[in-house]
Parts: C-alpha cells; structure tokens; sequence
C-alpha cells in the first residue's frame, strides 16, 4: 500500500507521517517514508535526527556512475526506510520540479519495491504538478488529510480535494481525515462538519498533547517512546485500519461559494456538495511498477557528463519517427518540435543534396505538436493534448508515440488517463516521459524512447517460427545502416532465413510486436543502452541472443554465419555464401595492397571488438609501427567514461610520444577527442564514425581511406552543386 500524507504547512504532517509509520512498522511491514518537502524534516523522528542526504542535493554532487540508493537511504526506528527528497535553496529553483526528480531516480534504483508500506509526506499548501506527483495513480492509492478546526487548514484540505478530482475525476483515492486538534474552541464539529460535507470519515482524532513535543525533543515518534501512551495506541489503530483494507473515497470537493457559506458557519446540509451516489466500497488495488527512469548525472561536475548533443525530447522524437505506421505526438512548445524536426530532417536533407541518398525513415508521416505555452505551466496543458490525440484517432491513426518536453514537467501533466481513453478506441498511446532536465540529453531521450518501446509495444504471447531472425539497436543515424542491413539480408536469404524485425530502425510496429516470432536476435551493436536492451528482452520475453554484434571483416562474418548456420539446421547453405564471398574478398585485398605500400599505420583503439582490423591488415601486409590499445576486452560496454578515466592522459602521452618517434602516414582511432592531439599533416581514420559490418567492412574502408593519399583529393561538398541542380530539376 502507498499513502500520501496531505494537509496544511505546520498542520503536523511530518509528525502524524513519522507516527503512522512507526505504528505500522510495529505492526510488521517494512516501511519507507518519503518526504516530499524541500525543508526535509519529515523522516527526523524516524532516523533521531541524523544529518540527511536529500536526492537533490546528491544528484548535484554525484556523478552518474557513482550513484547508489544507499547513499540517500537511511535506516529508522524498526528498520523503517527513511528518504527526502530535498528541494533547491529558499528562493531559487522550482520545488515541485525536484520531487520529479527524486522519483525518477527512486524508481531508477526500483526502490519502492523492497517495502510492503510507503508513506508520503508532503507539502500540501502547494497542489502545483510537482507536489502532486505522489497522489498520482501510479503511486499512492490511499490519500490522508490532515487537518485542524481552523479555517486555513480546511480551506488547505478542501483545495487538495480539488486538485486530487482534478488529477483522478472517477477514481476513489481518500481514506479519510487524520483531525489533529489544535485545542481551539469548537473546531471538532468544524471538522465533524466538514467531514460530513465533502463524504469522508475521520479516521483518528489526534488530541492536543505534550507528550509529543516530549518525544520531539528527544528526536523520536511517541509510538518508539511511549507505545503504551493513549496517543501512540491510537497510530497503533489507525496502522491495522489501513492493513485491512480500508474503503476509499471519491474526492468531492466544496466549490468556493459552499466553502465560503460553509466558513461563515452555515449548516453542513446548506453548505454541502451536491449529492452523489454512494459509491461501492473500493479495495486499495495493487500499485503498477512505475517505469525505471534515465540515470542523473553529477550537474556539477561536467567532467562526469557525456558529451551533449540536444535535449532528450529531440532524442526520443528522432528515434520515434523510424517506427512507420506509428505517428509522433509532441507535448512540448512549437519551439521545441520545430528543434526536433529540423534536427532529423537536416540530416536527410544533407543526404539527399550532398550524395542523392533518400533517407525514408527521416520523413515522418504524421507528426503533430500540442503546441503548449508557458501559461500551460502554469494550468496544466493536458487539455491540447487530449484534443491531437482524439483528432489523429479521428484520422484513423492506431498507433501514437506521445513525448512529453519540460513544460508538461512542471505542470504535472498526467497522459495516463489519456493513453487509457485511447486504449478504449483502440488506439495504442506510448508515452515517451522526456520532461525535464532530469531526463537526460540526446542519447537518454533515445534510451528512454528504446527502453519503452521493448517494454511495452511487444506482445508476448507470440509463438516463435522457424527460419527467421531479429536486429536490435541498428544506428539510426549513420549513412551505413541502411548498406549494412542490406547486405545482411541478401546473406540470410541465401541461407532461407529472413529478418522478422529491426528494433528500431524504419519499423512497423506490426512488425515490432511479433518481435518474439524470431527464435533468434542480433545486436547490431553493444554498448551499455544495447546491454540494458538485452537484458529487457530476455528477462521479460525469454528471448535468444546470438553472441556479440553484427560482425566486422571476413573471418569473424564467415564465423558468424558459421554459427547461425548450425542454429537454424542450414550449414550447407552458410558455406556455399562463405564460399562465393571469400573470392570477391581475395580480389578485393589484391587491387587495395599496392595503394598501401611504403605507408606507416599507427593504432589507437578501444579494445574491444576490433579483431577486424589486424585481420584487414595483415592480409594487406600494412607496416604497422605501434598499436595502443585502451581498457580490457573483456569490456563490451565501454564508452565515453573512460576518456576521464586515471588512464586517459597516459594513454594519450603514449599517442604523442610514438607519433614523434615512428612518424606515422596513417592513425586509425576510435576516440573523436583523441584526434584534436593528432599533428594535421598525419592522415586519420575514425572508426567511430560510419564503419560497416560484414565481410567486405575491412576492405570498404581501407578503399575509403586510401584515398587520404590521393593528392588531388577534393572534398565531396565541392560536388553539391551539381547534385542538388540534377535532383531539383
């Protein structure tokens, strides 16, 4: 169960949260209490009041391969977990911004998941879309509140009913009211009243007592100090209500004219909301896993970052617009869609002027915005989004992938309704939760995008077939891919086996669904993102994997084809394909070794999967003068952290040192930095960039670089003229 603790600021939430999850600690549950104000006090009785480490101030300081939920997560009275979510300094920032943070990372870490209770505590004078995260369906499912006979913390009360119908008009989420007493008049029928007028029970009556302030002072919940205490039995009782199941309430909230008869002291009958049909108890149902978020990184420290190329709203729009019968929804400014689509259709453009390449997948087929503002910020912006989406239902669209920009953040916009709504008009809604700084940049855009999509677009009850095999995580932006899937495909052919789906790379989302069709699958490439893949398709779908990645140069694609041969029962036809390919390899080696002769090869190169190139050139007879290898083979992800690793700069001394001493004509590298070290009369190759798999992958970019040599080269660009005259015509 998951309860969120509401009321007015200084109306004692923090004590009643400490106290509730105390009592039902001491009835059994494991428990973890979040506090969610930027003041982060609410856990102090729990933990005696340690020094906190609040999420926020950790996700500023820490860098993102360092992280761990420990660090942020401290121990309590019977084990009770303990976390505070923190806030930015008094006066900066937006509070309500960092409580999303700190559920993205606490869901990051899975942290809910270890404990049978999680109590919020939360700033309830404040209802912006931040502060109302925890009231959302996807965590508490039983809302308190908390309040005294005074007219400011009823009118607190009655405005958190408001937005709670706002973010869940149907749903029933309120278990009822925790009166606190403030000793002050006749507040208990002010609030026996209220009660009575918006349809909750109280719960528990909390009397006016020194006991508490007692314990306070010794940094303690009463129900640790004094357990015996009529106070403490009274959490004591309230904790076996809620683990038995309590019934739920509707949020009916008074309008401002009810509320404003009902302070003057009018009689609940007059003041009351308009009758509604009882509802029928409602069991608390079981809280759906929230989906992991994207790491954070150390913002501080911008050594700790990985290089920046554009937001995560553009990274999972250009990854969302490969899927083809799917079309793209933008919950973001007109501003931030324009970005993302001159980001993805400048590269088609370029192809398509500069080489006369048409890139299908860069042109979307239907893209629309929501076109929200910065006054959507401030009432929420859920309302455009509804009308796209029911407009492109209208239009006959089935399959919409929603990405949500920073906007949508900080106003708490909630498309879960929406994406339900769809679902009953049989409209498939993904939402690409891209909101925020705390989403990452480009490369977490698409990882978000990827991650989602593997989750929740594949059906798994597909039975697999024979004779069919998938791609993972092709480069969705390199003038190889398309090459390389072809030359793929005319190989598996061969054999009788055809691709059943390119996750994702100029896709349908038929096809993506089927995605377990394939008794087999193949990275197209591995790094960390494609390592967190697998593991998804595994361990959700029970899907296969064939070792490693497409592969690269004769040897290790003859090898590979080898192996699938004797997968799929077809060995025979893998080696009439390795026979056909070896003679065209052997001619190709021989045009390329004069092109070669006399020049000095130099290596400077990740460690991992480039067995390829000292294949490629010992069959060139290629004078290599040195080879500097960097990090362990056995490391398939490795990847830009390393270039801030304690190695880094002896590794790149290494590099100046032999290319003084062996003067090189040739430097193949994989590291784009390591370039900027690199004299400009020495040739460079990078192999980061645009190298192709299969047999011929070697001896297509040795043609490529060969022509470094050349000297009369002339830059292609010198060509675009003509090219872009010839197509425009």
């Amino acid at each position: 169960m998951q309860i969120a603790v509401y009321g007015k600021g200084g109306i004692g939430k923090s004590t009643m949260s400490a106290n509730l999850s105390a009592a039902l600690a001491a009835c059994g549950s494991k428990v973890l209490q979040i506090g969610c104000d930027p003041k982060h006090d609410s856990t102090r009785l729990l933990h005696h009041g340690r020094k906190v480490v609040t999420i926020l101030d950790y996700l500023l300081n820490t860098p993102e391969d360092e992280q761990k939920l420990d660090d942020v997560l401290m121990t309590g009275f019977l084990d009770t977990g303990c976390v505070e979510a923190g806030g930015p300094r008094p006066g900066m920032g937006c509070a309500g911004r960092g409580i999303l943070t700190a559920f993205d990372f606490l869901n990051q870490f899975h942290a809910m998941e270890h404990y049978d209770q999680i109590v919020y505590d939360v700033l309830g004078d404040v209802v912006c879309g931040g502060f109302a995260v925890p009231v959302r369906r996807q965590y508490a499912n039983a809302v308190f509140l908390v309040t005294s006979g005074e007219s400011m913390a009823i009118y607190a009360a009655n405005n958190i009913l408001c937005g709670i119908k706002n973010l869940n008009p149907n749903g029933s989420q309120i278990a009822g009211i925790i009166y606190n007493s403030r000793g002050v008049g006749d507040e208990s029928k002010r609030v026996e009243d209220f009660a009575q007028a918006v349809h909750l029970p109280i719960l528990a009556r909390i009397p006016r007592s020194s006991s508490f302030a007692q314990a306070e002072k010794e940094a303690m919940t009463l129900v640790e100090k004094d357990p015996d205490s009529t106070e403490a039995k009274i959490f004591l009782e309230l904790a076996g209500k809620l683990l038995n199941q309590p019934r739920l309430y509707p949020a009916q909230p008074l309008s401002e004219e009810q509320m404003e008869l009902f302070m003057r002291g009018d009689t609940p009958s007059q003041a009351t909301a308009p009758v509604q049909e009882k509802k029928p108890a409602v069991v608390i149902p079981p809280t759906p896993a929230a989906p992991s978020g994207t790491k954070k990184r150390a913002l501080s420290d911008p050594f700790s970052r990985v290089p920046l190329y554009g937001c995560a709203y553009r990274g999972a729009v250009d990854l969302a617009i490969h899927i083809k019968d799917a079309a793209v929804l933008g919950h973001a400014p007109k501003s931030c869609t324009w970005y993302a689509i001159n980001g993805f259709s400048s590269y088609a453009r370029r192809g398509l002027y500069e080489r006369g390449i048409l890139y299908p997948a860069f042109v979307p087929r239907q893209f629309e915005n929501t076109d929200i503002t910065v006054n959507d910020a401030v009432y929420g912006g859920i309302d455009h989004a509804r009308q796209k989406a029911l407009e492109m239902a209208a239009r006959g669209i089935r399959n919409i992938i929603a990405v949500t920009a920073c906007i949508p953040g900080l106003s708490g916009d909630d498309l879960v309704p929406l994406q339900k709504e769809l679902k009953t008009l049989g409209v498939n809604m993904y939402i690409i939760h891209t909101d925020g700084i705390e989403a990452g940049d480009y490369n977490d855009g698409m990882a978000l995008c990827y991650k989602t999509l593997a989750l929740e677009a594949v059906d798994s009850d597909v039975t697999p077939e024979p004779d069919c095999i998938n791609i993972v995580y092709e480069p969705t932006i390199s003038s190889q891919t398309d090459k390389n899937f072809m030359d793929l495909q005319d190989m598996l052919e061969k054999m009788g086996i055809r691709i059943n789906c390119r996750f994702l790379c100029a896709e349908f989302m038929e096809n993506i669904r089927q995605f377990k069709k394939a008794p087999y699958s193949i990275m197209a490439r591995y790094d960390e993102l494609g390592h967190q893949l697998q593991n998804i398709f595994e361990e959700k779908y029970g899907c296969k994997f064939l070792d490693g990645e497409l592969p690269r140069g004769f040897s290790e694609t003859a090898d590979w084809l080898r192996m699938v041969g004797r997968l799929y029962g077809k060995t025979a036809e893998a080696e009439q394909v390795i026979a056909e390919k070896q003679l065209q390899y052997r001619n190709q080696i021989d045009a390329l070794k004069p092109l070669y002769k006399n020049k000095k090869v130099l290596f400077f190169l990740n460690n991992k999967i480039i067995d390829w190139i000292f294949e490629l050139s010992r069959d060139l007879d290629w004078n290599v003068v040195d080879s500097i290898l960097i990090g362990s083979k056995e490391d398939r992800t490795i990847d830009w952290r390393h270039q801030f690793s304690k190695d880094w700069d002896g590794n790149l001394e290494s590099l100046k040192k032999s290319i003084a001493e062996k003067k090189p004509d040739l430097i193949i590298l994989n590291h784009s930095i390591a370039q900027a070290c690199i004299p400009a009369d020495i040739f460079t190759a990078n192999l980061s960039r645009d190298v192709g798999s299969g047999f011929f992958a070697g001896t297509e970019c040795a043609l490529r670089w060969s022509q470094l040599f050349e000297n009369s080269l002339e830059g292609r660009w010198k060509h675009d003229k003509s090219i872009f005259e010839k197509l425009c015509r």
